[in-house]
């Protein structure tokens, strides 16, 4: 199938089954396969060259995950306006790789995280948070036919591939509805982590009721692998940044809405820490092995990384990097996580049996 006839066909059958549809294709719109090759990355300084690109297109990916930090608009010292979200995304336009990334990918979805936000660390509170949500929607298409206009945010989702072979993507959003999280007290040159603690009030909230109410209705529908993109990382929280650990009850309805949803075939894909890292869970409270896949820094010097998680598999790196999540629909079908560098080389990977990720013996 040409590339420019299956982005179409993608996008067709992405935003019927979105809108609760169904869409039968026609003499120009072929069914879509299912998914094989997923790619997913995080953190593009749009001012310096990305020689990840050429190595992301090489793969051709049949969707493409901007996990946040997509561009960023934030600028310290100076107030961020309305009006200076849309020159960081005019600069990406005028990369040349993005050209060639809309011609050539299938379906690209999108979420921000807090710089593409408008503010670092920024939640609810943010008063320019309409302009990031509009300027998200105005640049990525894809993502915007399956948002409602009168939604708040932009958390989407959607389908492809036949039965037995359904991919779900369910495309969080972070941000909007987010409480701040708890600070510590001690002092930047006492901790060896970020500035955040694990809150102890349940009443604040990290997605916000109507996205928790839409997410149950999501795990209800059926898929065989279901990857849910967080712009933080879900499984790593012992380095005092941003993520799900600061929530710790919100991380617990997570996992406990899985289970009681008997959503199989989850992964999670996050991004934010500007690093490259595997993490497992599998304390007791997890309906079973919760994996964390984390791309982040697209464009970014090598450097070291010193920092605590006991959840993490092989290596963590810093690096300019982006990932793929292979899915192999063979007899016993498997997913395999890749990490190349900006060689195009593969400098970590994972392989996880389907099987491993469902209720079965428990």
């Amino acid at each position: 199938m040409h590339r420019c006839t299956e982005r179409l066909s993608v996008l067709l059958v992405a935003m019927a089954t979105a809108w609760g549809c169904t869409a039968e294709p026609g003499p120009e719109v072929q069914a879509v396969e299912p998914p094989s090759v997923i790619a997913f990355a995080s953190c593009l300084k749009t001012r310096y060259p990305a020689p990840t690109f050429d190595h992301l297109l090489a793969a051709q990916p049949d969707v493409l995950v901007m996990m946040g930090d997509n561009v960023y608009v934030d600028i310290p010292e100076v107030p961020t306006r309305a009006e200076q979200f849309r020159p960081y995304y005019d600069e990406l336009e005028a990369q040349p790789y993005w050209p060639r990334v809309r011609d050539e990918v299938p379906l690209v979805l999108a979420t921000y995280d807090d710089h593409d936000f408008g503010k670092n660390d920024a939640g609810v509170e943010w008063e320019l948070k309409e302009t990031g949500r509009a300027e998200l929607i105005r640049f990525f298409p894809d993502s915007a036919a399956l948002i409602p206009a009168d939604r708040d945010g932009v958390y989407h989702a959607t389908t492809l591939g036949p039965e037995g072979q359904r991919v779900q993507f369910i495309v969080l959003d972070t941000r909007w509805f987010r409480d701040q999280p708890e600070r510590s007290e001690v002092p930047r040159s006492q901790r060896r982590g970020g500035p955040y603690l694990p809150m102890a009030d349940t009443s604040r909230t990290l997605l916000g009721e109507a996205q928790w109410a839409w997410l149950e209705e999501q795990l209800r529908q059926p898929a065989d692998v279901r990857v849910i993109v967080s712009s933080i990382q879900v499984v790593a929280r012992e380095h005092g940044w941003e993520c799900w650990g600061n929530f710790p009850h919100e991380l617990e309805r997570l996992y406990g809405l899985i289970g009681e949803t008997r959503a199989e075939g989850v992964v999670f894909l996050s991004g934010d820490r500007h690093l490259a890292e595997l993490s497992r869970d599998t304390d007791p409270a997890t309906p079973y092995p919760m994996w964390d896949a984390t791309s982040s820094g697209m464009n970014q010097p090598e450097r070291a990384v010193n920092e605590p998680n006991r959840y993490r598999v092989g290596e963590v790196r810093r690096m300019s990097h982006f990932a793929l999540l292979r899915i192999d629909w063979a007899d016993q079908p498997a997913l395999t996580f890749e990490w190349l560098d900006d060689r195009g080389a593969v400098f970590a990977s994972q392989s996880i049996v389907l099987s491993e990720l469902g209720f079965a013996g428990r």
